[in-house]
C-alpha cells in the first residue's frame, strides 16, 4: 500500500492505495488554490478510477472544495461525514458565511448531503455513492432520507486487502461542545441570539464589523480554532496480532543510529486528525482513550489544524510517530506555528511539512502482509 500525504498547499488531500486497486481518501480540499487540489486528483487517479470510501473530516471548504471534482472524476462508492447537530450546522454555515467561503456546493451538503453528491456524480454512472453520518458516541440520534449511519468507534465494513484482511478503518467523531457552548454564550452576552444568527445565514448584508465583532468574542470565550467537529480516522491493523514495526520507506538521512526521539521502526497505523482540538489535556486525554486498543500501532500523525498552537498538543512529539503537517507555503494564518515546530525540532522528531510544493509530497510504502 501507498500512503500519500499530497501537496495541495493549505488544506489536506491523503491517499492510501493498494496493489489489489482499493483506494481510500481522507478530506480533499485546499483555501490555497481550487486548481492545486483538482490538479493532484487528476494526477493521483485515473478518470473513473473506483474509490472505495472517501472521508471527510469536518466542512469547511479547505477540507472539502475538491469534493465536487473528486466526484465527477472518480467513482466513489462510499462517502463518510460528521453527523452535525441543528447548533453545529448553524455554526459551520456562520463561519463559512463570515469567511466568504460558503458554497452552493458546501450549502446544499450540509441539508441535504445525497442531493449536493448526486449533482457532481458522474452522469454514467447508474448510481450516487452510499453516504454515511458517523454518529457522536453515546448518541440515539439516526439521520433520515438516503444516508446511513455508522457508530464512532466502529470499523466501517471494508475489505482492503486478501492478503491482509485485518487491516481497517475506524472513523470516531468527537463533538467540541465545551467550545461551542463557549462561543454562543459568549454570542448571547453580546446580543446575538440563535435567531439573530440564522436571519444573517439569508442576507448577503454581513459587513465587516459583524465579522470583526464576532471573531473578537470567539477569541474572548472560546480562543482558538473556528471549527465544530472533526472526524478523526485511524488507519491500521484492527488486532494486536498484525502489527507490524520496521522501517519506512521514505527518503531522510542515515538513521541507523537512531537519536533522542527518533526511531528505526515505526508501527504501519496512521491517525488522520483533521482539525482535531488535540491542545488540551482533556481532549488529548479522550482521543488516546478512546484509541487505546489502536494507539501502539499508530507510525505516523497528521497533526491537527495545519499545525496551530491551539491544536497542538506536545505529547505528538513523543517520538512514536512521524509527524505530518499540511499548511500552506505563505498561508495568511502564519501555519505551523513556530512553537510547534520548535516543540518537534528540539526533541528531533521526524516530521515534514507539506506544501502546495511539489517536491513537499510525501509517500510511504507499507508491506501488506
Amino acid at each position: 500500500m501507498i500512503r500519500s500525504f499530497l501537496p495541495v498547499g493549505q488544506g489536506a488531500f491523503y491517499t492510501e492505495q493498494f496493489d489489489c486497486g482499493v483506494n481510500v481518501v481522507y478530506d480533499c480540499g485546499s483555501s490555497t488554490s481550487r486548481s492545486a487540489i483538482e490538479k493532484q486528483i487528476a494526477c493521483t487517479f485515473e478518470p473513473r478510477e473506483k474509490i472505495q470510501a472517501v472521508f471527510i473530516s469536518h466542512l469547511h471548504e479547505d477540507h472539502i472544495n475538491g469534493l465536487p471534482f473528486l466526484l465527477s472524476h472518480c467513482c466513489v462508492e462510499r462517502l463518510y461525514l460528521p453527523f452535525l447537530t441543528e447548533e453545529e450546522i448553524l455554526l459551520t454555515r456562520l463561519i463559512a458565511r463570515l469567511e466568504n467561503t460558503e458554497s452552493e456546493f458546501l450549502s446544499k451538503l450540509i441539508v441535504d448531503p445525497y442531493g449536493a453528491v448526486q449533482d457532481y456524480t458522474l452522469p454514467v454512472d447508474t448510481q450516487t455513492p452510499e453516504i454515511f453520518y458517523v454518529m457522536p458516541q453515546d448518541s440515539s440520534r439516526r439521520p433520515g432520507g438516503n444516508v446511513g449511519a455508522v457508530p464512532s468507534g466502529k470499523a466501517v465494513d471494508l475489505t482492503v486487502s486478501d492478503s491482509n484482511p485485518d487491516w481497517g478503518y475506524v472513523p470516531y467523531n468527537f463533538q467540541n461542545t465545551r467550545r461551542n457552548k463557549a462561543f454562543f454564550r459568549g454570542l448571547r452576552k453580546n446580543g446575538y441570539d440563535k435567531k439573530t444568527l440564522q436571519a444573517y445565514l439569508e442576507t448577503s448584508d454581513i459587513f465587516s464589523y459583524d465579522w470583526d465583532d464576532i471573531k473578537r468574542i470567539y477569541q474572548k470565550y472560546a480562543p482558538g480554532s473556528l471549527n465544530s467537529n472533526s472526524l478523526v480516522v485511524y488507519s491500521g491493523p484492527l488486532t494486536p496480532d498484525h502489527r507490524q514495526i520496521r522501517p519506512y520507506r521514505f527518503f531522510m538521512p542515515d538513521l541507523t543510529e537512531p537519536q533522542s526521539g527518533r526511531r528505526t521502526g515505526y508501527p504501519d497505523g496512521c491517525l488522520y486528525l483533521g482539525d482535531y482540538d488535540a491542545g488540551t489535556k482533556e481532549n488529548w486525554d479522550a482521543l488516546t482513550g478512546e484509541l487505546s486498543a489502536y494507539m501502539p500501532s499508530v507510525g505516523t500523525v497528521q497533526v491537527p489544524h495545519h499545525g496551530s498552537m491551539h491544536n497542538y498538543n506536545e505529547a505528538l512529539s513523543c517520538g512514536q510517530f512521524v509527524l505530518i503537517i499540511s499548511a500552506g507555503y505563505q498561508n495568511k494564518y502564519k501555519h505551523p506555528h513556530t512553537k510547534v515546530l520548535k516543540d518537534m525540532l528540539m526533541k528531533k522528531v521526524i516530521h515534514f511539512w507539506v506544501t502546495e510544493q511539489a517536491g513537499s509530497m510525501v509517500q510511504f510504502q507499507i508491506e501488506e502482509k
